[in-house]
């Protein structure tokens, strides 16, 4: 995927009131036709020349030149081309260059004969093998060894994809944000020697400068940022900036793409997690097994640690509490030293896991910092004083929520409260708010397993209900909850609440009853 830039004479663009965009390619059928055409031409050309293969192709450059041929170039680096002489092309073509040298330039047919009979003797091959072999090296007489193919779905979205590789090239700065697979990126990144910052407001946005910001054109790393983008790609979720120098008018237009609105462009195929150890591998599954409250996630979003990120190997959330669990295993002393310095500026809640072996002073003063709690396994990472840092963890958190909660003014004057909707609001969990207020509820209002209920509000459902019940003290399930939606509930456990009984007949809503005791 990331050998995929085409030449910038195939990238073709459409700008608008200061935005620029590929135009990409949409899966209409007749573009699946070209496709599939174009992939059977290759498939059916394995030992022929590459000549010969571009000559089919410039067949169908009729209806798209630059689609065609950004086609062809990605189908040509999926194909193995050699030369297949059984003798040397170059020395063939040195014994008559030498040969002309000798008797003069071959301005007629005499004289061409005349050479190729003295290079025939003296290389002790026939004519006609001299003259097949003589330019068997060179690219359009390769021969097509293999090919593997791929559907043509995936052609018109590797195509798209390098449209943008391409572009990127001359890109200012990039930015994106992602939901996973950041190991991968940060590492790649550091491995491609691209410079980054790291900012978060509320999701986690990574800038790279672009070649024409900081060195002016360099074409390795304007290569190198695309070789970036399919990583990005393979998250679930993703949303990528970028401002593109226009290098023909000198003009800076933005980009802007992401994978609500773009992800079948260029679907990648997510890997299969691998884990970084056997220890973090029996670590996960363990942990998995137990079926706990917590949500738990392999390398999750980076922390911001100074100028760097760090990147922890598990995060664990329940509710609105967060804990992160950082695996040291294998180490050099220089890894640890780094590993600790990242650590002291950390103000997350963090588990360090730590093997036994690795104990040392260093490791141990961490432990002063209220933020870090550190574990020494032997072999395996043992389960349950991790659960208890995390049962610890939930508490403390919910413990300061119940205080702050305690201690707030709280004056409602929604007709319909939702637990949800105000934890959110005050930055809470919804277990925490759910708690407080039923401790003290407000006198105006009616408690039900979501929130509350003005009094004036159930009044007026009542009302409803018992105007469509009229003498019979009974009305289909279905007709309360229409009723109910008016109001703005979407819930049937609301109906104990105001006074009545669901009573089900079997798992079908339309045969259930709201009666009135």
């Amino acid at each position: 995927m990331c050998n995929s830039i085409l030449p910038s004479n195939l990238l073709v663009v459409w700008k608008r009131q200061g935005k620029i965009y590929p135009r990409y390619i949409k899966k209409t059928k007749n573009n699946f036709e070209i496709a599939l055409n174009l992939i059977d031409v290759y498939k059916n050309s394995v030992g022929k020349k590459k000549q010969v293969i571009k000559d089919r192709i410039n067949e169908f450059e009729e209806h798209n030149y630059r689609f065609i041929r950004g086609l062809s170039i990605l189908l040509d680096r999926r194909s193995l081309y050699k030369c297949n002489s059984a003798f040397d092309p170059k020395k063939l073509r040195y014994e008559v260059f030498e040969l002309t040298g000798n008797f003069g330039p071959a301005t007629t047919t005499e004289k061409r004969n005349q050479i190729l009979e003295e290079a025939s003797k003296k290389l002790e091959l026939p004519i006609d093998k001299i003259e097949n072999n003589i330019y068997a090296d060179l690219d359009s007489e390769l021969i097509l060894m293999s090919f593997n193919p791929l559907a043509p779905e995936e052609l018109l979205e590797l195509y798209n994809l390098s449209l943008t590789q391409t572009m990127l090239f001359d890109s200012i700065e990039l930015r994106f944000t992602t939901s996973h697979n950041w190991q991968k990126i940060f590492f790649k990144t550091k491995k491609l020697g691209l410079i980054y910052e790291a900012s978060k407001n509320g999701e986690l946005w990574v800038k790279i400068d672009g070649p024409n910001s900081i060195f002016k054109l360099n074409r390795r790393y304007g290569s190198n940022i695309s070789k970036l983008l399919p990583l990005i790609l393979k998250s679930s979720n993703w949303k990528i900036e970028a401002k593109i120098l226009w290098k023909y008018t000198n003009e800076i237009y933005s980009f802007r793409i992401d994978s609500i609105n773009h992800k079948d462009l260029f679907r990648i195929q997510n890997e299969t997690e691998v884990y970084d150890s056997i220890v973090e591998a029996d670590f996960g599954s363990r942990f998995q097994a137990l079926k706990t409250k917590w949500d738990m996630k392999r390398e999750p979003e980076p922390l911001i640690v100074g100028k760097h990120v760090m990147i922890p190997d598990f995060s664990f959330e329940r509710d609105d509490v967060k804990v992160y669990m950082e695996v040291v295993g294998f180490w050099t002393t220089d890894y640890l030293i780094r590993k600790i310095k990242k650590l002291k500026e950390i103000k997350v809640k963090m588990l360090v896991a730590v093997d036994q072996s690795l104990a040392c002073e260093a490791l141990t003063q961490l432990k002063k910092r209220s933020s870090i709690n550190i574990l020494y396994y032997k072999k395996r990472i043992p389960l349950a004083p991790v659960l208890n840092f995390l049962k610890n963890s939930h508490k403390e958190t919910h413990s300061k929520q119940l205080d702050f909660l305690k201690n707030l003014m709280i004056n409602f004057t929604e007709p319909v409260v939702y637990f949800e909707e105000f934890a959110a609001r005050i930055g809470v969990s919804a277990e925490a708010a759910r708690e407080v207020i039923i401790q003290n509820p407000p006198e105006n209002y009616v408690l039900w397993s979501k929130g509350l209920i003005r009094k004036e509000k159930v009044e007026q459902i009542k009302q409803k209900i018992d105007k469509e019940m009229k003498t019979e003290r009974k009305i289909p399930l279905a007709v309360v909850m229409a009723l109910l939606a008016e109001e703005g509930i979407d819930s049937t456990s609301v109906i104990n609440s105001v006074g009545y009984k669901i009573i089900w007949r079997g798992l079908d809503i339309e045969k259930a009853e709201v009666v009135k005791p």
